[in-house]
């Protein structure tokens, strides 16, 4: 099982998930952008909505939400929701396009489960779950999700030290 996540002959199953993980918070983020609700001049409402929604889940017998988390929106996140929704807004962006073009792909991954986890916290399933452990995974796979990409150029020293490979006596899917 190991060998699923260290071969580099994996690189290119890795590759495609983390890809296809980049395309989804893309698409997600450029969506948010072009709606002014989002980022226009209403931005704040769509973040408002989502948020008071999570806070009200907080409460009944089997709450959704947990109550230090409702505290911690209905305390902190809400009053700032402007920011919070370019935040999440610009977040899903950057996320996106660090995965598709595998650069910075471990600070990308953690910024998109950091993403996945709070929406989940607050009461979102959607796709998010699946998305959450995808990330988890490219994380396991550590250099393997990162091997055909900018990352790969990028670090090649710390490549070579790890491995013992240089990039210029290997392939990228050896």
């Amino acid at each position: 099982m190991k060998r699923l996540f260290t071969d580099p002959k994996f690189a290119l199953l890795w590759t495609i998930i983390r890809i296809w993980l980049g395309v989804q918070w893309l698409e997600a983020g450029l969506s948010k952008m072009g709606n002014p609700a989002w980022t226009g001049d209403k931005a704040g409402t769509a973040v408002t909505g989502f948020l008071s929604n999570a806070v009200k889940l907080a409460g009944g017998e089997h709450p959704a939400v947990q109550s230090w988390y409702a505290s911690f929106l209905q305390n902190f996140a809400l009053p700032n929701a402007k920011i919070f929704s370019y935040l999440v807004s610009f977040g899903e962006v950057a996320v996106g396009i660090g995965l598709i073009l595998g650069c910075l792909t471990t600070f990308a991954l953690i910024g998109g489960a950091l993403l996945n986890l709070n929406f989940m916290l607050s009461g979102a399933t959607s796709t998010n779950p699946i998305l959450y452990t995808a990330a988890l995974i490219l994380l396991v796979a550590g250099i393997n999700a990162s091997r055909i990409g900018l990352d790969y150029f990028i670090f090649k020293k710390k490549i070579k030290k790890q491995t013992g490979f240089s990039v210029n006596k290997i392939s990228m899917l050896k």
